[in-house]
């Protein structure tokens, strides 16, 4: 209990602190800011150069407002440095530095603690990048065999300790429209990844592989007895200025309970309730030989805050970086 209450407040404090950062850090320039901006637009409005989908950008400064949203955490797309959002059930995420992100699903820390990093690379036309987790399903086994899931874990079994590694290559490729007011950003992308899931127990293991969807599909590296191998495709799109809409399909390879292949289906629609906060809600669907069906379709829903500024892109005859 001790182990767990440590876990969630250093995850609390981490947020906290990167939230009173970047809040001391907007206080100060606020009003610079604020002035430059006016007075950027008076002489815009002067000169007949304003232009409406250009107000964030402030005079004499390298950043711009959010307007990245449509990069979620599945495409190779990086949070830039002091960037990130805070939600629920999708990926924490905060940049690092240039290219480099920390992030962890806060709904399952209780149950299986978590760290995530991933390096992006900018290309020309795409985006490349590597995904690592670190992860531990010991503690939601335990919490399951406590509380009579005998589908998960059998009462009379140990359970080991098990430490999991997630690796995954992931590669994106932007559409953008240079008609639309969206021209910094895309409109479409697609994006294609490959992951190796692999569980190690650090005990003498005698689990079984879980015989139920979503939990199934994933049970070799949950309990420790082998490797999951998952090659996936996704879509993001935007739909308007404050609507975005997001689906992937992703296969599942390995030693399962039952046979040793899977696939899901998600879809979700994100909508902005204010300009830094969201609502999504969708559907995951899955497919395999699990227990008494051979799909399971729920529900889901995720509340997302966004936070920081990014970056404002490199300009000017020999700079064609894009991203």
């Amino acid at each position: 209990m001790l182990y767990k209450k440590s876990l969630f407040l250093l995850t609390l404090l981490f947020f906290l602190s990167a939230q009173t950062t970047e809040a001391q850090r907007l206080s100060r320039k606020k009003s610079t800011v604020q002035k430059s901006a006016k007075e950027s637009q008076k002489r815009q409005r002067e000169t007949g150069d304003y232009n409406p989908f250009a107000q964030e950008i402030t005079s004499g400064s390298n950043v711009l407002g959010r307007d990245d949203f449509i990069w979620t955490s599945e495409t190779a797309y990086s949070s830039q440095k002091k960037t990130g959002n805070i939600s629920l059930t999708t990926p924490t995420r905060y940049g690092l530095g240039q290219n480099f992100e920390l992030s962890t699903i806060l709904s399952l820390n209780y149950f299986a603690p978590n760290l995530i990093l991933k390096k992006s690379y900018p290309l020309k036309k795409i985006i490349v990048a590597h995904r690592h987790s670190l992860y531990s399903p010991t503690l939601g086994l335990n919490w399951a065999q406590k509380n009579n899931h005998e589908k998960i874990v059998a009462a009379d079994v140990k359970i080991p300790i098990i430490m999991s590694l997630r690796n995954e290559l992931i590669v994106s490729y932007p559409f953008r429209d240079k008609s639309s007011c969206y021209t910094n950003q895309p409109f479409l992308i697609l994006t294609g990844g490959l992951m190796f899931d692999a569980g190690i127990p650090l005990e003498k293991n005698i689990l079984i592989n879980i015989n139920e969807h979503f939990w199934g599909s994933r049970s070799p590296s949950l309990t420790g007895n082998g490797v999951v191998f998952s090659p996936r495709l996704r879509i993001d799109a935007r739909l308007g200025s404050s609507m975005l809409i997001g689906g992937d399909i992703k296969f599942f390879f390995g030693k399962f309970y039952n046979n040793n292949f899977a696939f899901e289906q998600h879809t979700g629609l994100q909508t902005f309730l204010t300009k830094k906060f969201s609502f999504s809600i969708g559907y995951n669907f899955s497919y395999g030989h699990f227990g008494n069906k051979n799909f399971m379709l729920i529900p889901n829903a995720d509340f997302t805050f966004y936070f920081g500024k990014k970056a404002e892109r490199e300009k000017g005859l020999f700079k064609n970086k894009i991203f």
